[in-house]
C-alpha cells in the first residue's frame, strides 16, 4: 500500500485550521490541510478581529491585505426597510475595542471577515508549499506511539487514500467527529437557547441603501422583519434573522418562498429574490476537557466554542493556533522534547474555558429576541474585555517564573496590564530602528528573541553560547536610550539596565532576568532547557 508521509495533516480549514497550517509554514514545517467543504468560506462569518489576531497575521505578512479590507467600513445602521431614510446606529463595534488603542502597533479591532483572511491565509500556506485540499474529507485515523494514520476520501471521486503524519490537528468544529472518536469530554452549557437563521440569496438589493460598503451591515426592525443585511459580493447577501420555538417556530418553516417573502418585507420593495440556501444554527458554550490526546490536537471550535457576543471564537481559535505551531515545529525539528507539548493543554485551556464562559454575557442585536432564561454569567463574575483580548498569562513548564501557580491549573491567571512579566504577551512599544519607527514586535523572528539594553555584551555572549549549546537561534534586541527614544519601552517593561527579557516564538515572555546573573550563559542555557523540555 502506498502511504503519504506528512508532519501534520490537519483537518478543518476554518479559522483554525488555516491559521495552525499557516504558521506551521512559517516555521518551516509542511502540512496537509483538508476540508470536505468544496471552497473558502465566502460568507461574512466571523466579522472582526481583535488586534492580538492582528498582530499574527502582521508576523505572517498579512497585515496590508487585512488592512485593505477594512477600508470603507462603516458601523452598522438600523433602518425599517433597506429604502428607508430613516437611520440610525445598531451596533458599535468601536466601542468594544477602542479602549485598547496604543496596546499593539494594529487597530484595537478591525473589520476582516472569514470570507475574506481565509483565501489570505490559503495562499500563504500554498505559498509555503504546504496543500490544501478541498471537497475531501476524514475518513478514520489510527494513532500509535510514532504517529498517526488516517485515511481521507475525495468526496468528489470517492477515492480513499491512505496518510501518515507525525502529528494530527483536529479543526473540525464545535460538533468534531475527531473530538468524539478519541472520547473527549467536553463542559459548559451545550447548545444555548437561541435559534438564528442564516439566509442566502442573491438579488439587486444594494441599490436600495445608499453607500453599502463591504463590511457595512444593516440591522432592519419593522412590524414584519426582524434581523440584519450583510453584503457578500456583487448581488449576492446574507440575511440574519431569529425563531422562537416556544412560539411554535422552526426552523424547517424557513422555507425558499416563506424567505422571499421576508426578503422583500425587509428590503421594502417587491423584487426578484433568489434563495440560495437557508441554514439554521445555534451557538454553543463548550470545552474538550482535553486540548490533546496522544499525538492528536484540537484547535478552534473542536476545543472552545463560544458564543459570538464578545467576537471570541474566531480571535481564540488564530490565537491557539499560534500557541501550537510554534511547539509542533519545534519537537519537529528536533529542537524540543515532546514535553513541550503538553503545556499547549496548561496555557490554552484556562484560557478557552474563560473566554467561552465570559462570552456567554455581551453585547447583543435586538433581533436575536433572547430568552431571559439563558444562561448568564452573574453580573459579579463578568470581566472587563481586556482579560478576553490580552491579559491573561501563561502558567506552564514553558514559562519560567518564580510567581506562584494557581491551585487549580485551570484557573486563567490574570494581569491588570502588560509589564514584561514572564507568561504574558510582550509589551508593544514604538522604538526607532534603523532609522525608521516599527514596534517592538517587529522585532520579533520566528525563533526565541532577547531583549536587553545598550550595555549587552555578557547577553549578547550568553545568548551566543546558549544558541550553539541548545541548537535553538536566539536573537538578541538591543533596546536602550538609542531606539527607545520615548522611553516607552523602558516605562512598559520597568527593565533594569543589565537585565533582560527572553520572548517565544509565539510573543509571549519566556523568563525575565531583572538583573545580570552571575552566570547568564548557564542561566540561560538552563532556561531554554526547561522550556523545550529537554532532558539533560
Amino acid at each position: 500500500m502506498n502511504v503519504k508521509h506528512v508532519p501534520v495533516l490537519i483537518v478543518g480549514a476554518g479559522a483554525a485550521g488555516l491559521a495552525t497550517s499557516a504558521l506551521l509554514a512559517k516555521h518551516g514545517v509542511g502540512s496537509l490541510l483538508v476540508e470536505k467543504r468544496s471552497e473558502v468560506f465566502i460568507y461574512p462569518k466571523a466579522r472582526n478581529l481583535s488586534f492580538r489576531s492582528l498582530e499574527i497575521l502582521r508576523g505572517l505578512g498579512l497585515a496590508d491585505e487585512v488592512h485593505a479590507v477594512a477600508q470603507g467600513v462603516s458601523d452598522m445602521i438600523a433602518k425599517p426597510t433597506l429604502n428607508s431614510a430613516e437611520e440610525k446606529q445598531a451596533f458599535d463595534v468601536d466601542a468594544i475595542f477602542s479602549p485598547f488603542d496604543g496596546l499593539s502597533p494594529e487597530p484595537s479591532g478591525q473589520y476582516c471577515p472569514q470570507s475574506a483572511f481565509e483565501p489570505m491565509l490559503l495562499a500563504a500556506i500554498r505559498r509555503h508549499g504546504s496543500r490544501a485540499r478541498y471537497n475531501t474529507e476524514l475518513g478514520s485515523f489510527e494513532q500509535d506511539e510514532s504517529g498517526v494514520t488516517a485515511v481521507i476520501r475525495d468526496r468528489e471521486s470517492g477515492a480513499s487514500e491512505t496518510v501518515r503524519a507525525d502529528y494530527l490537528v483536529a479543526a473540525d468544529g464545535v460538533h468534531s467527529p475527531i473530538r468524539d472518536a478519541l472520547g473527549v469530554t467536553t463542559s459548559g452549557y451545550g447548545a444555548l437557547p437561541i435559534y438564528v437563521v442564516f439566509i442566502y440569496f442573491r438579488a439587486p438589493w444594494r441599490k436600495f441603501v445608499s453607500q453599502l460598503g463591504d463590511g457595512d451591515a444593516v440591522q432592519v426592525t419593522n412590524a414584519d422583519v426582524d434581523g440584519i443585511f450583510l453584503p457578500v459580493r456583487d448581488d449576492f447577501g446574507m440575511f440574519i434573522t431569529a425563531y422562537v420555538p416556544d412560539n411554535g417556530e422552526t426552523g424547517d418553516q424557513f422555507t425558499a418562498q416563506r424567505c422571499r417573502k421576508l426578503l422583500r418585507k425587509a428590503i421594502g420593495e417587491p423584487i426578484d429574490v433568489d434563495v440560495i440556501d437557508v441554514a439554521p444554527w445555534q451557538p454553543y458554550e463548550r470545552v474538550a476537557d482535553q486540548f490533546h490526546s496522544g499525538r492528536v490536537f484540537l484547535v478552534g471550535d473542536s476545543a472552545h466554542t463560544m458564543p459570538p457576543f464578545k467576537a471570541g471564537g474566531a480571535n481564540t481559535a488564530i490565537q491557539s493556533a499560534h500557541n501550537l505551531a510554534w511547539k509542533l515545529a519545534a519537537v519537529l525539528n528536533g529542537t524540543a522534547g515532546p514535553a513541550l507539548l503538553t503545556t499547549y493543554q496548561a496555557e490554552r485551556h484556562p484560557v478557552g474555558r474563560f473566554n467561552a464562559r465570559q462570552s456567554l454575557t455581551g453585547p447583543s442585536l435586538a433581533f436575536l429576541r433572547l430568552d431571559e432564561n439563558r444562561p448568564q454569567l452573574p453580573a459579579d463574575e463578568e470581566a472587563p474585555m481586556f482579560p478576553l483580548l490580552i491579559g491573561y498569562q501563561y502558567r506552564s513548564a514553558a514559562v519560567v517564573s518564580d510567581d506562584p501557580v494557581p491551585a487549580d491549573p485551570d484557573t486563567v491567571s490574570l494581569v491588570e496590564e502588560l509589564r514584561g512579566q514572564p507568561g504574558t504577551r510582550v509589551p508593544h512599544a514604538w522604538v526607532i530602528d534603523g532609522g525608521k519607527r516599527i514596534s517592538t514586535l517587529d522585532l520579533l523572528g520566528a525563533g526565541f528573541t532577547l531583549f536587553t539594553a545598550d550595555d549587552d555584551a555578557a547577553w549578547s555572549d550568553a545568548a551566543a553560547s546558549a544558541s550553539k549549546t541548545i541548537g535553538v537561534p536566539i536573537s538578541v534586541q538591543r533596546i536602550g536610550t538609542a531606539l527607545d527614544v520615548d522611553g516607552s519601552w523602558a516605562a512598559a517593561t520597568r527593565l533594569a539596565p543589565d537585565g533582560a527579557l527572553l520572548v517565544r516564538p509565539d510573543d509571549f515572555v519566556a523568563w525575565r532576568a531583572d538583573q545580570l546573573p552571575h552566570s547568564p550563559e548557564d542561566d540561560l542555557g538552563r532556561v531554554l532547557g526547561q522550556i523545550l523540555g529537554r532532558t539533560q
